[in-house]
């Protein structure tokens, strides 16, 4: 079983991939908490893997909850593995997953990272389509290389992206204090699709008068509105619209 969270594409490929590898099913963590749905059942030496990007260096709110929330059934013994996607480095985030876990009662055999496109665009630009595509390309070695030792239940650390992660701590009070919805809006460009309802990880948006309305005072700020949306109407604060919108490009 692999189990992932990706708002704009990035893990869900890399989920994808060692899905194809493995032959383990794929199992999305925002179904799962739209759902409410936390109760997995392991067969007989099934692997069990957490794919997921880093915010902040740290995990996104949604995969803690997620993580704090589920419960699993084992069978005997499993092979227990987490994939980081990350724009520069992990910090700690395979540690605070491997800590979330323990209290589960897994414990984690293996770790890995990949860089791919940050989509934080509040910070980085996107806009440049071929640096993008330029980015993924050099991921897909290291993604089929984890897809390769996760097949052959490899243990150990191969992450190289920690970097400075004992600052990760200050970090994610950033990224804590920073959640707030507020800084969203939507131009007169909005077609009301409702795209961005639907790709909404939180529930956290809904549709009043044929606009989307932020709800809750706090999301995963995960910007999966901002860069699912086909007329580029969702802002958050004054860069993001300048700095453009990405999504994975399944086709590459």
């Amino acid at each position: 079983m692999i189990i992932y969270f990706s708002g704009t594409g990035n893990s869900k490929h890399v989920a994808d991939v060692i899905s194809k590898k493995t032959g383990e099913k794929v199992v999305s963590m925002s179904d799962c908490l739209k759902k409410m749905q936390f109760d997995f059942k392991l067969k007989k030496g099934e692997r069990i893997g957490f794919v997921y990007p880093v915010y902040y260096w740290g995990l996104p709110s949604i995969v803690k909850d997620f993580v704090k929330s589920m419960s699993i059934e084992k069978y005997g013994k499993h092979y227990a593995y987490s994939v980081a996607t990350c724009g520069v480095a992990t910090g700690s985030a395979d540690e605070d997953l491997a800590k979330l876990l323990s209290k589960r009662g897994i414990k984690l055999n293996a770790s890995f990272a990949v860089k791919m496109v940050d989509n934080y665009t509040l910070v980085f630009s996107v806009k440049n389509k071929e640096k993008n595509d330029k980015k993924n390309e050099n991921a897909k070695e290291t993604i089929e290389n984890i897809a390769f030792l996760v097949e052959n239940r490899t243990s150990g650390y191969h992450n190289p992206y920690r970097s400075l992660w004992m600052f990760s701590p200050i970090a994610h009070v950033s990224y804590e204090l920073g959640r707030t919805t507020s800084p969203f809006k939507v131009s007169q460009d909005c077609i009301g699709c409702g795209i961005c309802v639907k790709n909404c990880p939180t529930n956290t948006i809904s549709m009043e008068y044929g606009k989307p309305m932020w709800i809750n005072k706090k999301c995963s700020q995960c910007l999966s509105c901002l860069h699912h949306c086909p007329v580029n109407a969702i802002t958050f604060g004054p860069l993001t619209k300048k700095n453009g919108q990405y999504l994975y490009d399944e086709t590459k």
